[in-house]
């Protein structure tokens, strides 16, 4: 019962599908197409397995190994990138964001934490100390825009950078199963065509997708690729403080309005 209703939840829950299941299925895809060309009883029992397989628990399984591939490899894209997106932007040296722009962050950032965020000097003399800020109002930031409802941009942004982080992440399974599957469908085409017989339709669109696939593994799903949609989440997370910080300002602007009356009235 427990495991039925987390694989129907995980079925239901757009992030798991979308960032941790597909990236998964993409990985297993050309297996499945290699399958298919091999005959019609295979497919049919393939289908018939998969449907009992992905209420047992197969659903719930590839989303989780789709997201330990993709959270064990993310410290390699911080190194790669030179530290978090969200982290980097706020730094007074990052060149990627507007300075005006970043001071707005800053002076957000610290009526929200309470303290002074380090300026250019401070962040030079110990770079260290001054991310560790600036990663905390990174979290806050993170902890605060969880309503998808309310921050529908910053949720597609993450589910984006989900996807792509996990698919990264698998890359080496993913190359080395659609280059064996690849090299068995052109083994299996030119057995045909050495046999005067053509290659059904399935095996030739097995055999494009194959290859199509595989040229993604290559020449597309790399680090660069993964960080182009977490630069964009993390400006869209930035971007939320001009939202979220409204608490202080308004509590001490109504203040002065209460003395002014006070003093009115007893003068």
């Amino acid at each position: 019962m427990s495991t039925t209703s987390a694989a129907t939840k995980v079925a239901l829950d757009e992030y798991s599908r979308n960032a941790r299941l597909k990236p998964a299925f993409l990985v297993v895809l050309p297996v499945g197409l290699l399958v298919s060309v091999f005959g019609l009883k295979a497919s049919v029992m393939l289908a018939a397995v998969s449907g009992p397989l992905a209420t047992l628990g197969l659903t719930l399984l590839l989303a989780q190994i789709g997201r330990d591939f993709g959270k064990r490899k993310e410290p390699l894209l911080y190194l790669l990138w030179g530290g978090k997106p969200s982290v980097a932007k706020m730094r007074h040296r990052d060149p990627s964001m507007n300075k005006h722009t970043r001071a707005r962050y800053h002076q957000k950032a610290e009526i929200v934490l309470g303290f002074s965020l380090p300026d250019v000097t401070s962040e030079e003399n110990d770079p260290n100390a001054a991310d560790a800020v600036y990663e905390a109002y990174s979290n806050l930031l993170l902890e605060r825009t969880r309503d998808r409802k309310k921050f529908p941009l910053i949720f597609q942004e993450l589910v984006n950078y989900g996807f792509r982080r996990n698919l990264w992440g698998m890359r080496p399974i993913g190359l080395t199963l659609s280059a064996t599957c690849v090299v068995l469908e052109i083994g299996g085409v030119a057995y045909s065509a050495l046999s005067h017989q053509m290659p059904s339709a399935l095996a030739l669109t097995s055999l494009l997708l194959s290859i199509f696939l595989l040229a993604c593994w290559i020449f597309l799903i790399n680090p660069e690729w993964v960080r182009l949609v977490a630069n964009a989440y993390a400006e869209r997370l930035l971007a939320s403080s001009e939202m979220l910080q409204t608490a202080t300002p308004p509590s001490s602007v109504e203040k002065e309005p209460s003395r002014r009356r006070r003093t009115k009235t007893i003068s």
